[in-house]
């Protein structure tokens, strides 16, 4: 008797933050519980001036910017 062949499979599916609007009110509580409580952590790269606009674009696509890149006008 021959064995059987072992095959896997993958799924991988995309979603957009549209899917999701009726989540969004309890979603914003909870992120704001979790900051209060230290249990995450984010960090922005700001840069300051509308004139630097160009570059901060440049820069955040070199990967210079830690977390959100952030223009201050």
């Amino acid at each position: 008797m021959k064995a059987l062949s072992s095959k896997k499979s993958v799924l991988m599916q995309g979603f957009t933050v549209r899917d999701y609007v009726k989540e969004f009110g309890p979603a914003i509580k909870q992120l704001a519980t979790w900051l209060q409580e230290d249990k995450i952590k984010y960090s922005e790269t700001i840069v300051e001036g509308f004139d630097n606009t160009p570059q901060a674009f440049l820069d955040l696509f070199k990967g210079k910017n830690s977390g959100k890149m952030i223009v201050k006008i």
